[in-house]
């Protein structure tokens, strides 16, 4: 199976549109004011919460059961991440290039590739997974966000 998607987002929005084959199928939402967002893709619901100073940990949520189904964890150094599901999977998130435009989520049977910029991109998959393929997302912004803030301190 292979799915592709493309996303779209404005240059000071917090949404990012996702699309499959032109048709709105999600949406990921920012928060401007915490460390939270809401994902949305294929009528599934999900929710981001960060937490953590130093060693920062993202934790998943079903928004229809409210239960916990993974979580992130970051390593800010390498920027690279680990996703743990509650049924004991685990996938790898780091970006491939040097520009930080190609980055990919894997495990041993699962390909996630991405591509793109904070206003544009696509998504080719090996699975359907509407978390694993939302997350990915949510990653890059993670670690987009970083920078920005390191580079405004500056």
């Amino acid at each position: 199976m292979n799915i592709f998607l493309n996303w779209k987002k404005g240059f000071f929005s917090n949404t990012y549109q996702i699309y499959n084959n032109g048709i709105q199928v999600g949406f990921l939402k920012l928060s401007t004011w915490s460390q939270k967002a809401k994902g949305v893709l294929k009528e599934r619901e999900f929710e981001f919460i960060t937490k953590g100073f130093l060693k920062q940990e993202t934790t998943m949520l079903d928004s229809k059961t409210n239960s916990i189904i993974a979580t992130i964890s970051y390593n800010s150094w390498k920027s690279k991440a680990v996703i743990k599901k509650l049924s004991n999977e685990e996938y790898k998130w780091e970006f491939n290039n040097f520009w930080n435009t190609k980055w990919s989520l894997t495990n041993s049977y699962i390909f996630i590739n991405y591509h793109g910029s904070t206003t544009k991109g696509e998504i080719n998959s090996s699975t359907d997974d509407e978390l694993l393929l939302i997350t990915g997302l949510y990653i890059s912004n993670y670690y987009w966000q970083r920078r920005a803030s390191a580079v405004a301190a500056t």
